[in-house]
């Protein structure tokens, strides 16, 4: 369509005044105008994500509406049920409030029994309700670890994960035929029922009693923990109460909901700056770990004191990898078929621990839906754990999704099980990469913003795929794993087929036993570099001088791709 015709359709009914007055302004500014209509929001690696406001690309009243439309006419469709019943939830973020409950009003108009949380939840609490109440599907506002002028709309299917192919393009192509006009809208909201907090109590029960750790082998720990002004002071604390970790300081200034993330520099449990007020209080308190969650509560990050007593943030491969061990060295694995998961873009270590273990591990595209798709197609054998490298991980059966409510209670017993024995978690990281070699892991990333923008990193990614390198930085590549063909191409000239779906991901193997995957984010406008790194560990290694060896080594692999693509830079 157009964009005149599109811009049209947004001046008449069923839109209200205050937007048609809206979009009329907008367009005495055809830059902005274009800006906002260029495209329509579609399906990414998390559901639907994008800036809030007017347009056919910002997340709306209108364009939330007809997501759930869409959603509705599939289900209605395809599913045998004659009742059906849709799990809300939402978080802290500005008009996520109001986008649920409109949401809801949409499912309620086409017969859909709705239950709606009733104040901001986690993201793997609506997972865990949905397996609860055996419910249909699921809807999730949120945009994560996003700015807070992002909103978002997740989309989970009756197992609790979020939807993958081939439902995910159906679900896409029911929202594409629909129009503005044929949106229902039930003002009644006859159809909706609450659920309160006494429903969180089941959950925290179900997590603690899925631990390895018990209660009266838990050391008295002293625990710092940031919301970052989102949904997670509604599980994290309570949780770990619950389970015995009473010594929990709150930093009061983040652990309230606020959808202007007011006492942050940052909601994104990843970056350096979310920390600063934890370490402050970590510091007067003599606090031994520090724990943060995303707004959605999704996603954990950690700190940890190292060698001289500097507070240092554990990376997402990190993290998952200290858990992953610590379950080997917990679990009774005799008489019994467990298997892992990761992402192919996550640390290779992961996979060498499961095999050097015998256990079965299984490898997914980005993004944690594929890890639920596969638990769920596994379901007949025993899943023990799957993590990624963007700060998620899942231990246990009850949830669908990566979860930093459990992860948190597992990763806190893991560091009260080497309180007990009297190591650090620095330590217990050394002698896994003892076993296992060193594995150095940094991703970079590059973010164009705007139509321009997203036009010119597409441009950029196919200009790397047409334009295959035999060496990066001075080591030659072994094979490239192109996704997007389904292809894998051999030094020696041979091609094989992959047998995963295809997707926009090109993995670089080098003969040095590293690799470098390259994709565009499914969900900000952004091309991520995931830079895994390799070196042997021997009697003799020093973390810190190979850690600086290497990191001078991702700056040589970053130069190469600027080179590389020279009137393409980036």
């Amino acid at each position: 369509m157009k964009l005149l015709d599109k811009i049209k359709i947004w001046k008449n009914k069923p839109f209200d005044k205050k937007t048609i007055n809206k979009v009329i302004e907008l367009e005495k500014n055809g830059g902005e105008l274009n800006e906002r209509f260029h495209s329509d929001l579609e399906f990414g690696t998390g559901g639907i994500r994008g800036l809030m406001g007017i347009g056919t690309n910002r997340i709306n009243k209108y364009t939330v509406s007809k997501f759930t439309q869409g959603i509705a006419n599939y289900l209605n469709k395809n599913s045998k049920k004659s009742q059906k019943t849709v799990i809300i939830a939402y978080d802290n973020r500005r008009n996520s409030k109001f986008f649920s409950d409109e949401v809801a009003k949409v499912f309620s108009a086409n017969n859909f029994n709705v239950l709606i949380f009733d104040d901001v939840r986690p993201t793997p609490l609506l997972s865990f309700s949905i397996r609860h109440f055996n419910a249909d599907v699921g809807i999730m506002i949120t945009a994560s670890h996003n700015p807070p002028e992002y909103n978002g709309y997740k989309v989970y299917n009756s197992f609790g994960g979020q939807i993958v192919p081939p439902d995910d393009k159906k679900i896409s192509d029911s929202i594409k035929k629909l129009n503005f006009n044929e949106i229902k809208w039930d003002n009644g909201k006859s159809k909706v029922k609450i659920i309160d907090d006494n429903f969180d109590k089941i959950y925290f029960q179900k997590i603690i009693s899925n631990s390895v750790l018990e209660k009266n082998n838990r050391q008295n720990l002293k625990i710092v923990y940031s919301s970052l002004h989102g949904t997670g002071i509604k599980s994290i604390p309570p949780l770990l109460s619950e389970a015995g970790y009473t010594d929990v300081n709150l930093v009061k200034d983040q652990c309230f909901v606020d959808e202007n993330f007011s006492n942050t520099n940052s909601s994104n449990p990843e970056d350096k700056d979310a920390f600063e007020q934890s370490i402050i209080l970590a510091e007067k308190t003599n606090a031994e770990v520090i724990i943060t969650t995303d707004p959605d509560a999704d996603r954990l990050g950690v700190a940890v004191k190292d060698f001289k007593s500097n507070w240092i943030l554990l990376n997402g491969n990190q993290l998952m990898v200290l858990l992953f061990s610590f379950l080997i060295e917990k679990k009774e694995f005799k008489n019994e078929d467990f298997f892992v998961a990761t992402t192919l873009v996550s640390s290779p270590i992961f996979e060498k621990m499961a095999k050097k273990n015998h256990i079965k591990c299984r490898l997914s595209h980005t993004g944690f839906k594929w890890i639920a798709d596969i638990i769920e197609k596994e379901k007949n054998k025993k899943f023990l754990c799957g993590g990624e490298e963007s700060f998620g991980f899942l231990y246990g059966n009850e949830v669908r999704d990566k979860d930093a409510a459990g992860t948190s209670l597992l990763f806190c017993d893991m560091f009260s099980f080497l309180k007990s024995k009297r190591e650090t978690v620095i330590n217990y990281m050394i002698q896994i990469y003892k076993d296992y070699g060193f594995h150095y892991d940094k991703l970079h990333t590059i973010t164009k913003k705007g139509a321009k923008g997203a036009a010119e990193l597409k441009e950029q990614i196919e200009f790397l795929r047409l334009n295959p390198p035999k060496e990066i930085a001075n080591i030659n590549i072994s094979k490239i794993d192109d996704y997007k063909t389904g292809l894998s191409s051999y030094k020696d000239g041979k091609k094989k087929k992959l047998n995963l779906p295809k997707t926009n991901l090109i993995i670089y193997y080098l003969e040095d036993n590293s690799r470098i995957s390259v994709r565009p984010s499914g969900t900000e406008p952004k091309i991520k570099f995931y830079i895994n790194l390799y070196s042997k560990f021997n009697d003799s290694f020093d973390i810190n001088n190979e850690s600086i060896k290497l990191e001078k080594r991702v700056i040589q692999i970053i130069k190469h791709f600027n080179r590389w693509t020279i009137l393409k830079k980036f």
